[in-house]
């Protein structure tokens, strides 16, 4: 049966190039021309002693500090560089004969990939998730493997912060030789009428067997409460070697829909039987939905007009960087749901395949960005990777090829997209397919005839003409807004690089909220916008620079802590009541000086209050909103919101005492013990009374106990250039915020907050017993298996300290001793030499270091720098230790084995791995 195991757990890492001293040897260059030949740390013998454990998912470079004079500012001023990752593991013999697939979620950015001495694959974008076969080149048994991934982030594919490493999942996935392919299972629903719906379903199989096979295939539809509502099968034959796509249609009576406000999903089980028993079985989650779009009405969701409420998103998050958890998806996913938002664009780049999974189960409609605008072989492998791996998902509902390009309104870019669309389309013609332009849109030999969406970035003036130009072509604003604001700020001030909060700072090129929000939800033929940006996010610091080093874009900061923003779009975005005043009412020393105050509602009127006294009831205009001048006086400002004369909401903002205590809010209240469960820990400065203190910033310091770690922290000042892995943080305007994770253990989980002036806040998290994460564990030995061997026994005694010239490779022969015993040394009687160097930084820092040939027969001498330091008889294969003694004097230690066997022996030699152990 299928196993997919994750391989995140434990990998060592270097950062940093690494120098051989080696490299321009015959015996280096030689060795790194042959298949498992390579030197360096690509080898099993590289000494990674003093390499970091990490765990993926990893980012090295947001653990940097900020470096205004080598960091770049769209990276948010940290250093990326390069770095190496190493896992050895183990496979089990039974595992001989399975199909095993590599699938790596995301790299940043350039990619090596390496196993056991030799090049696999080589990946050229941080965003595509590749798999790579490794079922010819994998060791069983007691031999190790050795996977190496080297990354070269020094090159950049965006201009903001892109994290450095291997920052998304890693996994290991094994079938029978004849399996379901890597992402060989599509579905397609097609709606009939309006009870029955046709379930397209292909599937490809492959026979990597030697024989041919006569299968069974059976597709089985789940609904959501685990129920079979529709099956079917299809039996037929393989020959060794052959694949084959299989189509089958299944109807569906009257299917519960996948929509935004009820995300009803589907699980098609895919199963293969051979001989009666299933070999294999790949579970694909859909949804029944349909999606059309109109030039005069905009999108449909199920034949219902539906305005889209996106925003744009780059993947980082405090305290994180890009290596996020799994449960930060659905955090901040959630937020964007809270606010009313129902689309979210991948901006500019393909997500984790997680964030999918939480759009497809929340109901968050998805525009699935491609990274490069690219139509050579490569760029088209990006295009394919994308549709291939996405295309299953409900919540998909666009693919957009490009970003604000150049070439977007040139006859070059037009053959550019013609061939990359054309990909799409052989691939899933369902979905839309445009190009997010900032410019272009009127050229007559560009992209904007031939999208399938005219995407807008900005722009606001040009809708109209578009669209007297082009009456038949839909349209939407791919980006818009790009307004500036500050959470909790309520002053401009360009010393400090801090932006008020009262919509009205904003980018040359863009909008505020409201005047973008009036464009587009004024014209039914724009079928939506995707604002800038739902988060603030590390790079790309605008309009200043240092010290800033992330953007003010956000609706919400880098931590998910709303700004005023997020009220105004929730005003917008929601049917519910909303009202919202700002700004917060502590201006101790400003007494008697009038404070701008500004409601953010959805209600007919509002009143304003301040200390029980009217200040104000009027009328609403929604695109507008109101604003007063009110002089300040501590106390309560109050205002009532009102619906055909009724007041439905009532909102207090309070002046509030100094901060006497800490308060939490917690994502999830107990966390699984399964080492990758993890949870948001908001924390918030508040007074006697439980109020919160929005002019709080004093300095934190937290500590946890128990079976969990703290990944790091973070506050959302976009000025900030404290560390994400501290054990201190400021507050910024009264907020900071941990991300927490289990580890494998069921302790309760303590965390500790202190400052000084503030009463200690202790905070129990629960944990949940539950079974580890299934995963490849990581092997710790050293393994020493590349030997030279004498190529031809001696009928006499040689000289076991004999000098071997580098560069004879006949009479002398590189081997791996974990492959077995040698065919040439049975029935035979002679003697045969084996050698290795390994550094005295392998045992140097060890205590009492040994070797432990894992199998060895023969007569045995065993010398360590030409000194004998055993002679013992082995008649079979047994294991043997060796002490390493030390001090030893050369700065490598030369190993000599010298065997007497004989044509009785079974299995004479060094037949299995030699490794390095400590007592």
């Amino acid at each position: 049966m299928r196993e997919r195991l994750s391989m995140d757990k434990d990998w060592l890492f270097h950062l940093g190039e690494l120098q051989r001293d080696d490299e321009t040897s015959h015996d280096a260059i030689y060795g790194n021309a042959k298949a498992g030949g390579l030197k360096g740390a690509a080898s099993i013998e590289w000494n990674d002693n003093a390499w970091d454990t990490v765990q993926l998912p990893h980012d090295w470079s947001y653990q940097l500090p900020f470096d205004r004079e080598h960091g770049i500012a769209d990276f948010g001023y940290k250093q990326r560089g390069t770095g190496w990752y190493r896992k050895k593991f183990k496979l089990s013999t039974e595992d001989e004969g399975k199909q095993l697939l590599l699938e790596f979620d995301g790299i940043a950015t350039h990619a090596t990939i390496y196993l056991n001495g030799s090049i696999l694959e080589r990946n050229y974008c941080g965003y595509t998730s590749f798999a790579v076969d490794i079922t010819d080149r994998a060791f069983y048994g007691d031999r190790p493997n050795l996977l190496v991934v080297k990354v070269d982030a020094s090159i950049s594919e965006g201009w903001w912060y892109e994290g450095a490493g291997i920052y998304r999942h890693v996994w290991l996935t094994k079938t029978a030789p004849l399996h379901i392919d890597h992402r060989g299972v599509w579905v397609r629903p097609e709606k009939q009428d309006e009870k029955q719906w046709h379930t397209h379903i292909e599937t490809k199989l492959s026979n990597e067997a030697t024989g041919r096979k006569e299968y069974k295939l059976i597709s089985q539809i789940y609904n959501d409460k685990k129920l079979l509502v529709a099956e079917d099968s299809y039996s037929d034959i393989l020959e060794a070697g052959e694949a084959k796509s299989i189509n089958t249609q299944i109807p569906v009576q009257v299917p519960a829909l996948w929509d935004v406000d009820a995300p009803h999903l589907y699980e098609l089980h895919s199963i293969i039987e051979y001989n009666g028993q299933i070999i294999d079985r790949v579970k694909t989650t859909f949804g029944y939905r349909t999606i059309r779009i109109c030039p005069d009405k905009g999108f449909y969701l199920n034949e219902r007009q539906l305005k889209l409420k996106g925003t744009c998103n780059h993947q980082d998050h405090a305290g994180v960087g890009v290596a996020l958890p799994d449960a930060l998806q659905e955090y901040r996913i959630k937020r964007l749901k809270d606010m009313g938002s129902n689309a979210y664009r991948c901006a500019h780049h393909n997500p984790t395949p997680e964030l999918l999974e939480v759009c497809d189960r929340l109901g968050m409609l998805v525009m699935d960005e491609n990274r490069n605008f690219d139509s050579s072989r490569e760029g088209i492998l990006q295009v394919e990777n994308m549709v291939t791996r996405d295309r299953n998902h409900p919540s998909v509902i666009f693919y957009s090829l490009f970003n604000e390009e150049p070439l977007q309104g040139t006859p070059i870019g037009r053959k550019m997209f013609q061939r990359m669309k054309k990909a799409v389309q052989q691939l899933d013609p369902t979905r839309p397919v445009l190009g997010a332009m900032h410019g272009g849109v009127m050229e007559d030999h560009g992209v904007a005839d031939i999208s399938d969406i005219t995407g807008f970035n900005y722009m606001n003036g040009a809708y109209d003409k578009f669209k007297e130009k082009h009456p038949k072509q839909p349209m939407i604003g791919s980006e818009t807004v790009s307004a500036f604001s500050t959470r909790n700020c309520y002053e401009s001030d360009t010393s400090k690089q801090e932006f008020d909060s009262y919509d009205r700072e904003r980018a040359n090129w863009g909008n505020t909220v409201r005047e973008s929000w009036k464009t587009i939800n004024t014209r039914d033929y724009v079928m939506g916008t995707f604002v800038w940006t739902g988060f603030d996010y590390r790079g790309e610091p605008t309009p200043y620079e240092w010290p800033s080093v992330s953007t003010h874009f956000g609706i919400m900061d880098t931590c998910g802590f709303p700004k005023d923003a997020y009220y105004l779009y929730q005003a917008f975005w929601l049917d519910e009541p909303i009202l919202h005043i700002l700004p917060h009412w502590n201006w101790q020393g400003k007494e008697g000086q009038p404070i701008e105050v500004m409601a953010h509602t959805n209600c007919d009127e509002v009143a304003l209050y301040i200390n029980g006294k009217l200040v104000s009831r009027q009328a609403v205009d929604i695109y507008e909103q109101l604003m007063w001048e009110v002089p300040y006086e501590p106390g309560v400002l109050r205002a009532e919101g009102y619906r055909n004369q009724q007041v439905v909401k009532v909102t207090e903002v309070k002046t509030t005492g100094e901060a006497v205590t800490l308060k939490a809010e917690l994502q999830k209240q107990e966390l699984l013990s399964n080492g990758k469960d993890a949870t948001v820990v908001n924390i918030y400065a508040v007074d006697k009374d439980n109020n919160f203190v929005p002019t709080d910033n004093r300095l934190l310091s937290f500590s946890i106990q128990g079976d969990g770690k703290i990944l790091g922290s973070g506050n959302g000042n976009p000025n900030s250039h404290e560390s994400d892995i501290s054990n201190e943080r400021y507050l910024f305007n009264g907020c900071m915020q941990l991300i927490v994770q289990s580890t494998a253990g069921t302790t309760p989980i303590s965390l500790q907050f202190e400052s000084d002036g503030l009463e200690t806040l202790l905070l129990p998290i629960p944990i949940v017993a539950t079974d580890e994460y299934s995963h490849i564990p990581s092997v710790s030995e050293r393994y020493i298996n590349e030997w030279t061997v004498s190529q031809t026994p001696y009928a006499h005694r040689p000289d076991p300290n004999m000098e071997i010239e580098s560069t004879d490779m006949n009479s002398w022969e590189k081997v791996d001793v974990s492959f077995g015993a040698r065919e040439t040394l049975k029935g035979i009687d002679g003697y045969v030499i084996y050698r290795n160097r390994i550094p005295m930084s392998f045992v140097q820092h060890e205590q009492d270091p040994y070797l432990w040939f894992h199998s060895i027969c023969g007569n045995a001498e065993i010398y360590i720098n030409e000194k004998l330091v055993l002679k013992q008889d082995f008649p079979w294969s047994m294991d043997l230790e060796v002490p390493l003694r030390l001090p030893l004097d050369n700065e490598t230690i030369t190993i000599t084995v010298l065997l007497a066997i004989n044509k009785e022996m079974y299995s004479p030699g060094v037949n299995g791995a030699v490794s390095i152990r400590t007592k």
